[in-house]
């Protein structure tokens, strides 16, 4: 019989096809897409042998999608690939142009068929004219772009497309099929006229390259930094700060100096820690003004860059003597000969830029070798403030305020900046007294008040320079203890899985093909491709569609998070929809869309991916149900062809496989009495219930309104929509976690409208609202209000009605944010720490202190307020843990959402704790006075 090609290609019956791994030849039916050589049946094997070795040469270089493309082998012998290959021809004509290139083209045959395989019915000379140059100049981005493109734009527009040109080093096509790519074209842009489609296609590439462009800047950027320095030069500011520090000693009555004066000498904040501190303060603004320069520099070029921060230079140059800077840079035996201090380098350069003796290419590298070094100094300065303010200076030596001569001259000469600005400096002062008022509160009180050194604000000006030196905006606030931290080096924020990323092309028509496909509709105009996105966005139509969760056995389910055989590779299920858009949004893919989901919700399916030991996704497949499980489909990233041995390796371990047989129903009972005439329908909750609760539902939501506003603040959303909340539902543990903590941190007293926000049930108010009879008959509406997979297809269905879901949502924000609460008071977080300490609440207090008292094993300060086997609690007003109508008693329904689940929340189990240790509290919400001062605050509220 004759051989079943790819692309529903039949080859002649007189051609055979040999396998190019084995030279085996193949029947009617072969592997599925293998790549083979075709040629007459009466061929020499040593001939087909020197084909097979050509092809696969061929392949190793531009992938098993090469074969496709027909590549004329010499001898009759032509490359093919068998029935079951992804994509169409033109994905293999361009792979294999990337190889041949244009010289080789004519191993593709004639000229006209190969831009047709290309372009189809727009293939006209001025398009193969362009597409020759482009592809001569190695133009691949705008090659693939119009090949793609080809069915939704004019021969015209195409020839526009193919002389895009891009900025070194930028692709905005760095991967992709362009079958897979013209396929979501058409979705995304066949409703809008020829025109439009180009303008768009267009302004995609542009801000494509934009953003590669930024990229590549950042990375220039970071790398410029030398960091091979960081050790040594520590070493060198440890010796100086050393020696300063015997100095002063020296220079307070004791002469000659003696190791017994220094073990005598007692610092106070006059004789040594006001001299440390502005040493610090110095070096920080050194620090901070040798990163802008260096900034600047790599943006605007040396003399532009360096205009833009000369008054900052000559500020800093200023602040200490010549001798003094003398004493840093002087050489000390075998360490670095760099200067010990940042503004060393600081002098050198204000120097040259008022002697004017450099130039040019001179005074450019000249720069480069002093600012290369900014960011190891940067580093060392902010580990050593914070080592000297959180942890040597005590409290009780600090002044009630103080003050820095130093940054004062800084603030003269470089201002503040937006990020930072002195309005919304939240950060508690530095000074000997708890709770002062931040600066900000300062200027609210006195419009003519300045930050001052115990402000802090320097340091997050230093903390800013950093991040911008390595690419960033600016440096993320981390919650801390005393000293304001910063990550100065911030992970890039987690993109929405349903936003289309511009990070290249396919990737984000893919990802608006995705948002079509699951129901959002195309605005119908839109100026560019971001406007194309927000009127996709708009609408909560794709919200809705991914809240479908998805039946898995649990025979299968137990392989969830083991490894493939076989294979380094981890296997993940997918249970939601919200998973499937976090795969399709990374993949490319169409995974997510309507009838993937429908198959998995009744059962029929099984969708999964493959990570590997990086957690990256590397294939996604389906298993449909037979007689066992099979895999259906399997593609990797953007539909690409799979790795055979993955494929082949999954085969194997879904056979393995058992498919659940249903549990036969039991027999009826023989009823030898005639029929009931009368016929009763079941009870249908969907026609029962669901009106009911969808008007209980919308009426709850109103009434929660006051603590929607707080969530959705929570969620970055002032105008107080509860559709925002979607966004924290989906938010995996420890990023929730990280944006309370965030939330704490910048405003404290926010934790008791918090706490009061996250109580906020109304899918369970209207639940309770409900008629109990009704709630009798339907046992499992009881299951809407806890935070699992519903157990019902039927509760699965009543959830998708938008009130409903809306409803549910809030809920469940409601206990994940209470979750989080209870993270953070169990790692004992700073910011709640604060937050707790001033804004104490005895219905907040109870559930988090009997949550740590249930937890085991907390590697964190403890303080026990009442002795072990104590029932009474003391303080004002005294209280007992065993009173059913005290505190303690009433807050066990809050202490259960503070996710204490794990280590056993039953009465036991606390009384056990109690006996054992007592009750306790993290060490750290204890300020002055202790519990007694914290409870009697907390009745006082």
């Amino acid at each position: 019989m004759a051989v079943r090609l790819a692309f529903g290609v039949i080859a002649d019956r007189d051609r055979r096809a040999w396998l190019i791994e084995t030279g085996e030849e193949v029947g009617h039916d072969g592997p599925a897409g293998a790549a083979v050589v075709l040629g007459a049946r009466d061929s020499d094997p040593a001939r087909v042998a020197i084909a097979c070795a050509d092809l696969a040469g061929l392949v190793e270089a531009g992938g098993t999608v090469i074969a496709g493309a027909g590549i004329d082998l010499g001898e009759g012998f032509v490359s093919a690939r068998l029935a079951g290959a992804t994509g169409d021809r033109r994905d293999a004509v361009i792979a294999a142009l990337r190889v041949l290139k244009l010289g080789g083209a004519w191993r593709l045959g004639e000229r006209t068929a190969t831009l047709v395989a290309l372009f189809g019915v727009a293939a006209t000379k001025p398009v193969g004219a362009a597409a020759e140059q482009a592809i001569g100049e190695g133009r691949w981005a705008a090659v693939v772009l119009a090949s793609a493109a080809a069915d939704v734009l004019g021969p015209e527009q195409l020839v526009r497309v193919l002389a895009l040109r891009t900025p070194d080093g930028v692709d905005p096509m760095p991967e992709g099929v362009p079958s897979v790519l013209a396929a979501n074209l058409r979705r995304v842009l066949e409703q809008y006229s020829g025109p439009r489609r180009l303008e768009l296609l267009l302004d995609l590439w542009e801000q494509v390259c934009a953003g590669q462009l930024a990229g590549l800047a950042r990375a220039r950027l970071a790398a410029s930094h030398d960091l091979t320095v960081l050790e040594p030069l520590r070493a060198r500011y440890r010796q100086f700060a050393e020696a300063q520090a015997i100095e002063l000693v020296q220079d307070h009555d004791y002469r000659p100096f003696t190791v017994l004066h220094a073990i005598q000498f007692r610092p106070t904040w006059r004789n040594y820690w006001k001299h440390c501190v502005e040493r610090l303060i110095q070096d920080a603004l050194a620090a901070t003004v040798l990163l802008r320069a260096a900034v600047a520099v790599h943006e605007h070029g040396a003399d532009v860059g360096i205009a833009r921060v000369r008054g900052e230079l000559e500020a800093v140059s200023a602040l200490l003597t010549r001798s003094e800077i003398n004493k840093a840079r002087r050489p000390v035996g075998e360490l670095t000969t760099l200067p010990a201090r940042p503004i060393g380098h600081v002098r050198e350069i204000d120097t040259a830029l008022r002697q004017q003796q450099l130039r040019g290419a001179a005074f450019e590298r000249f720069l480069r070798t002093r600012l290369c070094t900014a960011l190891a100094y940067a580093t060392i300065v902010q580990d050593e403030v914070v080592d000297l303010l959180r942890y040597a200076l005590p409290r009780e030596s600090l002044p009630e305020t103080w003050d820095s001569g130093s940054l004062r001259a800084w603030r003269a000469a470089a201002g503040y900046t937006a990020r930072h600005s002195p309005q919304h400096w939240h950060c508690e002062p530095l000074v000997r007294k708890r709770d002062q008022p931040s600066l900000a509160d300062r200027l609210d009180e006195d419009a003519s008040a300045v930050d001052l050194g115990c402000d802090l604000l320097w340091l997050a000006d230093l903390a800013d320079a950093m991040a911008r030196a390595l690419g960033h905006a600016g440096a993320v606030s981390v919650p801390a203890y005393r000293v304001p931290m910063f990550d100065t080096n911030p992970p890039a924020p987690q993109p929405d899985p349903l936003t289309p990323r511009t990070e290249s092309i396919p990737l984000a028509v893919a990802g608006a093909a995705q948002l079509l496909a699951l129901g959002a509709a195309a605005p119908s105009r839109c100026r560019d491709w971001n406007s194309l996105c927000e009127g996709l966005m708009r609408g909560g139509a794709v919200a809705q569609a991914l809240t479908s969760e998805f039946e898995i056995p649990e025979a299968v389910l137990a392989h969830d998070g083991t490894m493939l055989p076989g294979t380094g590779l981890r296997i993940q299920f997918a249970r939601t929809a919200g998973r499937l858009a976090e795969w399709s949004d990374y993949m490319g893919n169409c995974i997510a869309g309507p009838w993937y989901q429908r198959e998995a919700v009744h059962g029929r399916s099984i969708l999964l991916a493959l990570r590997d030991e990086r957690d990256v996704i590397v294939v996604n497949a389906q298993l449909r149900r037979g007689r066992g499980w099979f895999v259906s489909e399997i593609a990797g990233r953007f539909n690409r062809d799979p790795d055979p041995a993955v494929h082949q390796a999954l085969r194997e371990w879904a056979a393995t496989l058992k498919v659940s047989e249903p549990e036969p129903a039991p027999a009826d009972p023989v009823d030898t009495a005639p029929p009931a005439r009368v016929r009763r329908s079941a009870p249908n909750p969907l026609r029962e219930v669901a009106p009911l609760l969808r008007d209980a539902a919308s009426k709850a939501m109103v009434e929660s309104e006051p603590g929607l506003r707080v969530l959705t603040a929570l969620a970055g959303d002032r105008d107080g929509d509860p559709k925002s909340l979607t966004a924290l539902r989906r938010s995996p543990a420890d990023r929730l976690t990280r944006i309370c903590a965030d939330a704490l941190a910048a405003d404290p007293s926010a934790l008791p409208r918090l706490w009061t926000a996250s109580g906020t049930r109304p899918l369970a108010a209207a639940l309770e609202a409900l008629d109990p009879a009704l709630l009798a008959r339907y046992p499992r509406l009881a299951a809407l209000r806890a935070d699992a997979p519903i157990p019902s297809k039927t509760l699965r269905a009543m959830v998708k009605d938008p009130d409903i879901a809306l409803a549910r949502t809030t809920d469940l924000v409601g206990l994940r944010v209470r979750a989080a609460l209870g993270r953070l008071a169990r790692a004992d977080d700073p910011a709640l720490a604060h937050a707790l300490v001033r804004n104490p609440l005895a219905d907040l207090l109870c559930p988090l202190i009997l949550a740590t008292t249930l937890a085991p094993d907390l590697r964190i300060p403890l303080t026990t307020i009442s002795e072990p086997r104590a029932v009474t609690v003391p303080g004002y007003p005294v209280t007992s843990l065993s009173d059913p109508t005290g505190p303690w008693q009433t807050a066990w329904p809050a202490v259960l959402e503070l996710g204490i689940g794990e280590f056993g929340s039953d009465s036991e189990a606390f009384w056990t704790r109690i006996a054992t240790h007592g009750l306790r509290i993290p060490t750290s919400w204890l300020g002055p006075g202790g519990w007694p001062a914290l409870w009697s605050r907390a009745h006082s509220h």
